[in-house]
């Protein structure tokens, strides 16, 4: 009898802690996920720096100083998950080869990590 008992209690427990596992499974999943911020409200360099990486695509748009450039996934640098398009800020300091660019113009640009464009082709 003292047996039954015993397995009783601890198929109570193992149930506990297996529901109490799942419960706070979405928990654990919400903490480790951070979203990025969105290409509109992301802070952009506006002074030159280390290179970070090299983006192609076209130009979509131009806001003042700031190129939309649409490409493939660009998630590493600030355009969110899976994004398509990048914000490049194109200042005095960006080195201009070609001349100026124009919505529909296929680019090559070298960014900081925070979206200044070092050079733009």
């Amino acid at each position: 009898m003292k047996m039954t008992r015993m397995n009783a209690l601890m198929t109570v427990a193992l149930a506990a802690g297996v529901a109490g596992m799942f419960s706070l499974t979405p928990v654990w999943a919400e903490t480790e996920y951070v979203s990025s911020p969105s290409p509109k409200t992301q802070e952009l360099d506006t002074k030159p720096g280390p290179a970070f990486t090299t983006i192609d695509g076209k130009v979509s748009k131009i806001e003042g100083n700031v190129y939309v450039v649409e490409g493939p996934a660009y998630n590493a640098i600030g355009g969110g998950a899976n994004s398509n398009e990048v914000r490049v800020f194109v200042g005095k300091d960006t080195k201009k080869i070609s001349g100026e660019k124009r919505v529909g113009d296929k680019i090559r640009a070298e960014l900081t990590q925070g979206g200044f464009a070092n050079s733009i082709q």
